[in-house]
């Protein structure tokens, strides 16, 4: 159900910063929660990509805006750049009672009214200024296990 959802993030994503990418999430019920890539050009670029993606998708509850070296279809590297580029005080975006999905359980349901919920967009970027040396993976040295398998 998401899938058609994906374009109209990007585009809207698209109008304000440069999208390279947009992801709704099976975890997320394949509705409720996307992750977005840009490739940042600005301060505000990541800022600006949670507004609009809300706008692209109305019923989308959570987004995780990320840099263009992580890849949004593994959340492994989207938690990945949450723990290491994310601050809460500063990287974090709340709407507080935003219309929402009628699939979302947690919601607030009245009939004949539209559903209302909060809203999260987190801002898993490079911060803008920072040494992107600093924001860079970590890779372990390789290793050839035969040296350390027992001699008979």
């Amino acid at each position: 159900m998401g899938m058609p959802r994906e374009p109209t993030i990007f585009a809207a994503v698209n109008k304000v910063v440069r999208c390279t990418g947009a992801a709704i999430t099976p975890g997320g019920t394949s509705w409720l929660h996307a992750v977005v890539q840009i490739d940042k050009q600005g301060p505000e670029d990541g800022r600006l990509a949670i507004e609009a993606a809300f706008r692209g998708h109305g019923s989308l509850k959570h987004v995780w805006v990320v840099d263009t070296d992580v890849d949004i279809f593994q959340p492994s590297d989207v938690e990945w750049a949450m723990a290491t580029r994310f601050q809460a005080d500063k990287d974090l975006v709340i709407y507080t009672d935003q219309p929402g999905s009628s699939l979302d359980p947690s919601g607030t349901h009245k009939p004949g009214q539209k559903s209302r919920t909060a809203k999260m967009g987190l801002d898993c970027t490079i911060p803008w200024g920072s040494d992107l040396a600093k924001y860079q993976r970590g890779e372990y040295g390789r290793v050839n296990l035969t040296d350390y398998l027992a001699q008979k």
